[in-house]
């Protein structure tokens, strides 16, 4: 939620006092009630699950649109059939539920968007930050080296630990970011880094709160990243980026920016990528000095 806060085309954020798996019918009932009072005209259910399309139902809004998914035949008043060939990007599954659905058979008949998801910035609290953490925003590479799902969509912090060093090395300064998650990976790779270069190691992750990584990452004159949501953060900030793709696919979801470079490997195995990939990328493709 703090993230749809930040982006300028959201009038109102409602968020779901329900935990994720939670059903709890006769408080999503009660929910229902309280959202009917706003009188919504449209739904645009956008996860699968029947849970999802509930309260859009209860709440009495008389067009609710979304892809077939669980069992919800009759709590949508417009379901659509995936066919997954037609639209492999997630965001244009997504687009397409805005469109008739003669219209939308595929994602080559979709009007072209106009222009990729920004995220807004607060000018006071990036002050605040580079202030409070000491952070050279003429120097700064933010490494998000965290990710959801298992270790297999994560680079190795070996590898991680090298390319923090290199950049170092080079006069420059990092900051780690992620989440209370991937704290004890931030500690393990801070340890792979010589002593002497931790005057410019900023390992703040799992100190920031969402609001406050969009405005660090905003600050970085570069981001390199697992696939992940600071992935999508960060190309939403137009900073430049590599991201940093192993069994998952670029072509699903990709980071929705022209300021990014995308590593993918081939195997689908993350460690195919080498450090010295990430640096030609940030040197050459983001006319980094390093």
């Amino acid at each position: 939620m703090n993230v749809a806060r930040r982006m300028v085309e959201i009038d109102h954020v409602i968020e779901l006092p329900f935990d994720h798996g939670e059903l709890k019918l006769r408080e999503r009932w009660a929910f229902a009630r309280r959202l009917k009072v706003s009188r919504y005209h449209r739904a645009f259910i956008l996860p699968n699950s029947l849970k999802s399309a509930l309260i859009p139902a209860m709440a009495g809004i008389p067009r609710r649109i979304g892809w077939r998914g669980e069992y919800r035949y009759k709590l949508l008043t417009d379901f659509r059939i995936l066919h997954a060939s037609r639209f492999p990007r997630m965001i244009d599954r997504y687009m397409a539920l805005g469109f008739p659905a003669n219209l939308a058979l595929s994602a080559n008949q979709l009007p072209e968007a106009p222009g990729y998801p920004k995220l807004s910035t607060d000018k006071e609290s990036q002050a605040r930050l580079a202030d409070c953490h000491g952070l050279n925003t003429q120097k700064l590479i933010a490494i998000c080296h965290g990710a959801e799902f298992g270790p297999s969509k994560k680079w190795p912090l070996d590898r991680y630990s090298k390319l923090v060093r290199r950049l170092l090395e080079n006069g420059k300064q990092v900051a780690l970011l992620g989440s209370p998650n991937d704290k004890s990976d931030a500690e393990i790779l801070a340890q792979k880094v010589p002593a002497v270069l931790h005057d410019n190691l900023k390992v703040l992750t799992g100190l920031t709160s969402i609001p406050e990584v969009i405005d660090i990452i905003a600050l970085a004159q570069a981001v390199v990243t697992n696939d992940s949501g600071l992935m999508h953060v960060a190309a939403a900030t137009e900073r430049p980026l590599v991201a940093l793709f192993g069994p998952t696919s670029p072509l699903h979801t990709p980071p929705l920016s022209r300021r990014a470079v995308i590593l993918n490997s081939a195997s689908g195995d993350i460690s195919d990528i080498s450090v010295e990939e990430v640096l030609d990328a940030l040197s050459s493709q983001m006319q980094l000095n390093i």
